[in-house]
């Protein structure tokens, strides 16, 4: 996997933490950043498109919403 630019590891420790792991790998933690980036980019591009589709070039918190709703759906029904 290409290496993406890099979300701080302390606080996807300690969000990973407080979702209950105990012991965690730094590598876990690396992975995790990495697939959390992945998401935000997917988000940010899907919000993009809602924004641009409405006329807009800013993207607001709904259109972060809709495009998590798309998101959830997509991964519930591949």
């Amino acid at each position: 996997m290409k290496k993406l630019a890099e979300l701080p590891l302390a606080p996807v420790e300690r969000v990973m933490r407080n979702a209950g792991a105990e012991r965690i790998s730094i590598d876990a933690v690396k992975r995790a950043a990495d697939e959390a980036e992945l998401v935000i980019k997917r988000l940010t591009e899907d919000a993009q498109k809602i924004a641009h589709g409405e006329g807009r070039a800013t993207i607001t918190s709904k259109d972060i919403t809709l495009a998590s709703k798309k998101l959830v759906a997509a991964e519930a029904y591949p």
